[in-house]
């Protein structure tokens, strides 16, 4: 008794040590780190395989191997921006010395004195925005939410979000370059 085999299962991809070093390279171009381009070119072959009905055929199968690489690797870059710097730890040789030694973050009388007066004039410049910028600007660059978080937390599409993030950036560095000259 043969059993009769769907397309779906046809169409499986079985990824080749070739296409996995090639995923691994992509992502070793974009983080310059070993052991990060080991975890994204999981991830990416991940997506590849969960996505592969995705592929339809209108350029080369590495070419979209390429994208879904670099995307993740942009995304696990992405993420790395957004951990507090309490949580990095120091870049030393010895894995084990590093995951000791947290970075010190301790600073100067003088450097503490200048952050307090630019967190004032931020703020003052945050004021004088108006209630419509204000408020995403504390979202996005203050508390780190994307705007897809933002638009879903305010009722706002997407696009208005990132129109009032644009301005309301622009308008405190603005100001903030009028104050410093």
């Amino acid at each position: 008794m043969s059993r009769q085999t769907s397309s779906a299962e046809l169409k499986k991809v079985r990824f080749t040590s070739r296409e996995r070093e090639f995923v691994y390279g992509v992502a070793l171009k974009y983080l310059k780190n070993e052991e990060d381009a080991h975890d994204v070119t999981q991830e990416a072959l991940l997506l590849a395989f969960r996505h592969q009905d995705k592929f339809r055929g209108d350029s080369r199968f590495t070419t979209w191997l390429y994208r879904i690489a670099a995307t993740t690797a942009l995304m696990h870059l992405r993420k790395q921006r957004r951990r507090p710097p309490a949580l990095v730890l120091a870049q030393g040789g010895d894995t084990e010395e590093a995951e000791r030694e947290p970075v010190s973050l301790e600073s100067s009388p003088e450097e503490r004195t200048a952050a307090v007066e630019q967190v004032e004039q931020c703020e003052a410049s945050l004021a004088r925005l108006g209630g419509r910028y204000d408020e995403i600007f504390r979202l996005r660059f203050v508390e780190g939410y994307s705007e897809e978080e933002i638009a879903e937390q305010l009722g706002l599409n997407v696009a208005t979000v990132k129109t009032r993030a644009y301005r309301a950036r622009t308008r405190v560095r603005a100001r903030l370059a009028r104050r410093a000259a």
